[in-house]
């Protein structure tokens, strides 16, 4: 018999990110990086979406405040996406696992992904590797609590997830700035909002800033075990999921026949493309739409910014 979802109030959130919190400053201090747990597999959705029998990972490097594993390779391990690009991370930015590094300076986050969709109705901008990628235009192996925690040390606050019960509560939390940075086929840099690769059915740009709802945790009722939700691979979604971690601020639904959003084609470049995410927080309120985002990156005027990239 498959377990059932056993929604947490929200006193077990507050706990898991001052967790996290204390864990990333003990690291920041220490400036090093932590080991990997092994990628999540699916967990549960709500009940009108997908249900699938939860796994833990094999290791949980922020479940203590000071436990943390410092590999002495964290740089290059932080590389691990294709480098065919050029890319190569700044110095002065922190790793903070595969893929992933904080910039102090900047207090932003920057992630590595690829392009795995161009086409195609959309539940998601950004998922974990093998995961949704049938549904999402990024993926990438950055693991999802030490996305959660990056987030933290941008000084962005989660606010709460989707809730669908006694009434329906839309995400909430700090509004993200997030931009896509790639090499177009020219080998020319080009920059643009994260709102530009989506648009709605009838073909206009997403006008939304993602929130930091900060994904949810749960426990098992069979086995008592906590599980973080982000770990299922939500990491930037379009369609409202309580476990997602940057989520729109409206009504967004995953049913086939309410489904909101698509990709935006001619934006996108080809599959396999990396792409760089730069993620820093608004000073705007989290529910108020973005400025009006720049048009699609067009080849024959390019939009070059190689500040955040040293060759």
């Amino acid at each position: 018999m498959r377990p059932r979802r056993q929604v947490l109030t929200r006193r077990f959130t507050i706990q898991t990110t001052m967790t996290m919190t204390m864990g990333m400053v003990i690291w920041l201090v220490v400036g090093g990086s932590v080991e990997e747990p092994v990628s999540a597999v699916e967990q549960l959705r709500p009940p009108a979406f997908r249900a699938a029998q939860p796994q833990p990972p094999e290791t949980d490097p922020l479940s203590t405040a000071g436990g943390f594993v410092m590999p002495d390779d964290a740089a290059a391990r932080a590389v691990e996406v294709s480098d065919r690009d050029g890319f190569k991370p700044n110095p002065k930015w922190k790793p903070l696992g595969q893929a992933l590094w904080f910039d102090p300076a900047e207090k932003r986050l920057i992630l590595r992904a690829e392009v795995c969709l161009r086409e195609g109705a959309l539940e998601h901008l950004l998922c974990l590797r093998r995961t949704k990628e049938h549904e999402s235009i990024l993926t990438t192996p950055a693991t999802p609590k030490l996305i959660q925690a990056g987030l933290l040390l941008t000084g962005a606050e989660p606010g709460g997830v989707v809730r669908y019960e006694p009434k329906f509560r839309p995400p909430h939390g700090t509004a993200m700035a997030i931009d896509l940075e790639w090499k177009d086929d020219q080998g020319r840099l080009q920059r643009q909002p994260a709102q530009t690769w989506v648009r709605s059915l009838k073909g206009d740009l997403l006008h939304e800033d993602w929130v930091f709802a900060g994904s949810s945790t749960y426990t098992d009722r069979e086995t008592g075990k906590t599980y973080f939700g982000g770990d299922e691979g939500d990491l930037i979604t379009v369609v409202n999921f309580p476990t997602a971690i940057l989520d729109l601020p409206i009504a967004s639904s995953a049913s086939d026949q309410d489904r909101v959003f698509e990709a935006n084609t001619p934006a996108i470049p080809p599959k396999g493309t990396p792409v760089t995410l730069y993620l820093r927080p608004k000073t705007v309120a989290a529910t108020s739409s973005p400025s009006n985002p720049k048009p699609a990156a067009d080849p024959a005027n390019p939009t070059p910014n190689d500040k955040d990239q040293r060759d």
